[in-house]
């Protein structure tokens, strides 16, 4: 009597597991507060589960093991490996049901480790409960007929699991492909978890079909029938695996239609151009005999910026018609090889003959630039002094490409918002994969992307590692932004024909984005910028030469961040996690700084799902959120600014705080804590929203930044000259 009372306690707790595990894979059912709770609940369970089954592991090492006892004990194994890291990676994000251990392992660890495990728990638990079956409905007994229509309904149901687990690319959670989870917030909760159900019984049936295999049959008939049903279910998944490739093929064929093509004229291709252009009769007989693989790209009329329909589009891309003359250029950004061996160091953070040169500033470029025109025995473009730089544009030496030659180039003859004509994938470029092209919009249901989450290599790539666009240029989309001559400002719509940008400024054009930049931010009209000495991870070059000469020259002053002693420093910072407070906390006790917090008058919701999309959405909308309270700010002459990297950028509560004061003059430090993305391209944001400050080296902290964050802040403050206690 007592062993059947077990018994019954037993299988309900299996089932209470099983009921737990369904909800928590859904979290778009039940919400962060209540998924951590359930987590909790889970664990509990678990460990209420194992101490009923006590007995299994008194038996571990006694008995014989058959094929079955293997398979059944390799699971389990597995399966409480996986539900132990599954909640101790939970219990440290956690922030609601146990905050006080939050950070126990690194949040961006964590998050890493939940994710890959949390399926992995959800798969084994299928499998385990496969292997469990047979002897759960021992005693009951169908006829033939009826045994085979249960099963054909199982193998059903395993089939539309199977699918559903493949079409939703579980297999990128479960090998750490990607730490986010992209789920469906509109789908009906009845049907996440029917879903979830289905895809339990796709694990479930491959256990059931692997123990009959592995269970002793008196003949070799035995294994036929489970051979026969694996062998359905696998091609009924493969077919329908198939059938929504194909489908998602046949829509991302019509996907750019939806966006109005801007106006142009005489959008030429460098075959065609040759008609309309003196390029061949004016092309310098010095850049004639040069042999350094450069292409030509014909002279012609295009529309530089976007359209007003163009998704993430900023106000800064106003559409305009422009001419550029021919010019040569590299079909890839500068290599470390070929930068190294002109200048003599190598100053990037990744190393490799074949990767683009990075850590460069604008002022590096042109040096470069030049030394390149006299190893080449060409004038050099540039002259440079102590304040100011002359660009003699007759010269047919190297030099850097104006903000219209490189669109022009990149574009290629498109007029879409990528030159691949398509939504850029990780496949098509390096960059921040997990975030393709209108994903903020589409982050919990990505269904609608034409390009769908993808890799992420952090780092760059060797050059020339994907398709060139169709004039033979190679990574104009990612792995390193390129510094162009111009300054920064509003387009001028007077200098139409080969522009060279403001005739004044505090900051430098760069394009194309990099490898830790989401793809909104690829787009061949988004324009980034920073002041000359600025450098990064992300930032390279990619030079071009003259085919044609101009008589005229430009000139440029340029100010470089100061490099005294700061005297009187403020800490502002925006902080919602409170990982930024951390670490505004830190410098605030190295540097014994006044410190103003910025609080939101409505403040964004708790919630971390809804956050991302309020964030997002305003970040869209170039919303300035209300922040309480003022500083005077004429009493300090550095600024430290600290926030969130925010879908790759500030939040803007940073933006109305930099609106809010007049920074002329002032040097700002900014710094970030990020999960993965760094600085992203929130100094661009700064540095157009503050354009007369002058910017010190930024700081970019992951997450909380563990053990070596005071360190990282004071190297990062002593480089910045910020005096410490």
């Amino acid at each position: 009597m007592k062993s059947r009372k077990m018994n019954i306690i037993k299988r309900i707790v299996d089932c209470l597991l099983t009921v737990l595990l369904l909800l928590l894979m859904a979290l778009q059912v039940t919400g962060d507060w209540l998924h951590e709770w359930l987590g909790i609940t889970m664990t509990v369970t678990v460990i209420c589960h194992h101490i009923l089954n006590y007995k299994w592991y008194k038996s571990l090492f006694k008995g014989r093991y058959t094929a079955y006892r293997i398979a059944l004990t390799i699971t389990d194994v597995l399966l409480i490996a996986s539900f132990v890291l599954t909640a101790l990676s939970g219990i440290s994000m956690s922030g609601h049901a146990v905050p006080f251990m939050y950070g126990t392992i690194n949040v961006m660890t964590a998050r890493k480790l939940h994710l890959a495990f949390s399926y992995w728990s959800f798969t084994l638990m299928g499998v385990h409960i496969g292997l469990h079956l047979p002897s759960m409905t021992s005693r009951i007994k169908l006829p033939g007929p009826a045994a085979s229509a249960v099963t054909a309904i199982f193998a059903a149901a395993a089939s539309w699991g199977g699918y559903l687990f493949f079409k939703s690319d579980i297999i990128s959670y479960l090998f750490f492909k990607t730490h986010f989870a992209f789920l469906d917030y509109q789908k009906a909760k009845w049907l996440v978890l029917t879903e979830n159900l289905a895809m339990l019984l796709f694990w479930a049936f491959a256990g059931y079909i692997l123990t009959k295999l592995v269970r002793k049959h008196p003949t070799k008939s035995g294994l036929l029938a489970p051979l026969l049903w694996l062998a359905a279910v696998a091609a009924a998944v493969i077919v329908l695996t198939l059938s929504l490739r194909n489908s998602n093929t046949a829509d991302s064929s019509t996907s750019w239609q939806s966006v109005p093509e801007p106006q142009t004229t005489s959008q030429q291709t460098p075959q065609t151009a040759k008609d309309n252009s003196s390029a061949a009769d004016s092309t310098p007989t010095a850049n004639k005999a040069v042999s350094d693989g450069f292409v030509l790209i014909d002279r012609g009329t295009f529309t530089m910026g976007s359209p007003d329909s163009e998704n993430w589009r900023i106000s800064d891309e106003i559409s305009h018609s422009v001419t550029v003359s021919a010019f040569y250029i590299d079909p890839y950004e500068t290599t470390q090889w070929d930068y190294e061996s002109i200048v003599g160091k190598n100053p990037s953070t990744f190393t490799g003959k074949k990767l683009p040169v990075d850590n460069i500033s604008w002022l590096d470029a042109i040096n470069y630039a030049n030394a390149k025109s006299k190893a080449a025995g060409l004038t050099p473009a540039y002259t440079i002094t102590d304040s100011e730089i002359t660009w003699d544009r007759s010269a047919n030496g190297y030099r850097l490409p104006t903000e219209a030659e490189w669109e022009y180039a990149c574009r290629a003859g498109t007029q879409t918002p990528f030159n691949t004509e398509h939504s850029l994938s990780a496949d098509d470029a390096n960059f921040y994969g997990h975030y393709p092209y209108e994903i903020e919009q589409n982050y919990f249901d990505n269904s609608p992307l034409e390009a769908k989450p993808g890799e992420y290599r952090a780092k760059t790539v060797d050059v020339g590692s994907f398709k060139a666009n169709s004039w033979g240029l190679y990574d104009c989309h990612g792995n390193v932004n390129e510094w162009c001559w111009d300054y920064y400002g509003q387009y001028s719509t007077s200098q139409t024909t080969d522009p060279t940008g403001p005739t004044d400024g505090t900051r430098h054009i760069y394009r194309g984005g990099g490898w830790n930049d989401f793809a909104k931010n690829m787009r061949s009209a988004y324009r980034a910028a920073a002041q000359a000495d600025m450098k990064s991870y992300n930032l390279g070059v990619r030079l071009v030469r003259n085919a044609t000469a101009v008589s005229a020259s430009v000139t440029v002053k340029e100010k470089s961040a100061e490099k005294t002693d700061s005297a009187n420093v403020l800490i502002v910072y925006y902080s919602w996690s409170g990982n930024t407070r951390g670490i505004a906390k830190e410098i605030q006790n190295q540097t014994g700084a006044d410190i103003f917090e910025i609080t939101l008058k409505t403040p964004y919701s708790t919630d971390y799902n809804t956050v991302l999309m309020q964030a997002q959405q305003d970040q869209h909308d170039q919303a300035r959120p209300e922040i309480n309270g003022t500083v005077d700010i004429t009493k300090y002459d550095t600024i430290i600014l600290g926030y969130p990297n925010w879908w790759a950028s500030i939040p803007m509560p940073i933006a109305t705080f930099l609106e809010s004061y007049d920074l002329s003059g002032k040097r700002l430090l900014p710094f970030c804590s990020h999960g993965g993305g760094r600085l992203g391209q929130s100094l661009t944001a700064i540095a157009k929203l503050a354009p007369d400050c002058v910017m010190g080296e930024g700081l970019c902290v992951h997450y909380s930044g563990g053990d070596s964050m005071a360190q990282d802040v004071s190297q990062w403050l002593r480089s910045n000259h910020v005096k410490t206690k």
